[in-house]
């Protein structure tokens, strides 16, 4: 009885749902596409985070790029370090007095 049931039904399916190659097939490609580790959206993410660091890795070697000129500058000339100091670390020298003016914005 419950077999004729199960043939009934088979029957009324399309000819090629009733292939089992082709319903494993579907089956893999549909737990490729959504539940997969590596699935497609998965994959979607993954080269938005890739484009997302290789904008970070741009912006940061060009940091690193201007800061080692800025390093190179420091210590090829003791005028310049004295700059740096002054104006960045608010260095001083023994016989002077800094002012330092802050501006209240509104």
């Amino acid at each position: 009885m419950i077999q004729n049931f199960i043939k009934e039904k088979l029957a009324k399916l399309p000819r090629p749902l009733r292939n089992k190659y082709v319903v494993v097939l579907v089956f893999f490609g549909l737990w490729l596409t959504f539940f997969d580790k590596h699935s497609l959206y998965k994959q979607i993410q993954l080269q938005g985070t890739l484009a997302e660091l290789k904008t970070k890795q741009s912006f940061f070697k060009g940091e690193i790029k201007k800061d080692s000129e800025k390093a190179l500058e420091l210590s090829s000339d003791d005028k310049n370090l004295e700059k740096f100091a002054r104006e960045e670390h608010l260095m001083k020298r023994d016989d002077e007095d800094v002012f330092i003016f802050v501006v209240k914005k509104k």
